[in-house]
Order: C-alpha cells, then structure tokens, then sequence
C-alpha cells in the first residue's frame, strides 16, 4: 500500500515540478531547495507564509512541530494546535472512494492515511502559503500545503509533495466553484482530469 503512496506522491510532484519555485510566491509550488532552506537536523519544522494581495510576503513563522499533525478530513489539517483549511477545495464529494487503485475506502479515512503518512513519517519540513494576513478565532485559515518528503535516493533524496494537488489527483477533495460555476483552484484542473483516468477516487466512476 506504502508503495503505491510514494507512487502518487512522485506523480504529483512532477505533473507541477515545471512551476516549482526559489524565491517566496503566493501560488507556485516551491522547489526542494526552497523548502530544504527551513530544514533543521533531528527536527520537523511548520513554515507558515503569509502573502499580501499584491503577491508580495507580508510574514513568515517558523516552529518547531511539538506533536503530530492531525488529519481530520480530506481539507482540513491541524498543526502545532491550529487548524488550517486547504484552498478552495471541498472534502470527501463522495463517501467512498477507490484507493490504492483497487481498494474501496471511506473517502475520509484514506485521506488520513494518505496525507498521515506524508506529514508524520516522511516530511521533514512542512510549508503553508496563506493570503490571510492575520487569522481570525475559530475560523482556519485557507491554505496550499507543501511537504520536503525523502524518497530514500542518495543521488536526490528529497522531492516535494503538493497536499493540494494530491487530494484533487486522488479524489479526496473536489475543486469549489464560485457563484458563476468557475472553479477556484483551475491550477488543479489537470490533476482531477488525469486522477479519474486513472481511476482514482469517486467509487461510481
């Protein structure tokens, strides 16, 4: 099943590896070496930036993981004690999904699985971009989340894991529409598309 994980995880890095990104951006994935920049020995680090509306970085902290990260569905995370809200996703547009490839799964359990094993055994570091400048109590911030996970290979040990763009490819969260029916997140169109042909998620496809 792990195998088959890691599978998805190298998948999805190279369907967005072209946008990968050194410098701060509100949207595009970033590389290893951006993320690899906040890596400390021994420990797991949370990177949380926060983007003003002009795309420019207005704040980042940098902590310390204390406990592990809860998974508690397909969109929503909690680290460190504070929950956070993938962007413009919904979780779970169906109860069961197919995981694995052929296996049948509450939609919420396999996420916990999936997204459980990237940020508590293989991320040593985790970066969350945000465009809110300052949470408001008891809402979560909406966030893209991306994790520096090893793979295990001396020649390039890291790559980078795209929680968003994993959830959409596997089925476990759907792209949110506006009021006019476009979709908030096109940048994951192509992970949806290619995700289904695969038949990833949705166990009535």
């Amino acid at each position: 099943m792990k195998m088959f994980v890691s599978a998805l995880v190298a998948a999805a890095a190279s369907m967005s590896a072209a946008s990968a990104q050194d410098e701060p951006s509100p949207f595009a994935e970033p590389s290893v070496e951006y993320l690899s920049q906040f890596a400390e020995p021994h420990k797991k680090v949370f990177v949380l930036e926060r983007y003003d509306a002009s795309g420019k970085l207005f704040a980042r902290d940098v902590d310390e993981i204390s406990s592990p990260v809860e998974i508690i569905d397909a969109t929503h995370r909690k680290i460190n004690g504070v929950e956070y809200v993938l962007r413009g996703l919904t979780s779970c547009p169906s109860k069961k999904v197919i995981y694995n490839r052929v296996q049948t799964w509450d939609c919420k359990d396999a996420a916990k699985d999936d997204a459980g094993t990237i940020y508590n055994k293989r991320a040593s570091v985790i970066l969350c971009k945000t465009l809110v400048l300052q949470s408001t109590p008891g809402t979560p911030d909406p966030v893209s989340c991306f994790a520096r996970v090893g793979q295990g290979s001396n020649n390039d040990p890291f790559l980078v894991a795209n929680d968003d763009d994993s959830m959409v490819f596997q089925g476990f969260a759907q792209i949110a529409v506006d009021k006019k029916g476009k979709p908030l997140r096109p940048d994951l169109l192509e992970s949806a598309v290619i995700g289904k042909e695969m038949g990833l998620g949705d166990t009535s496809q």
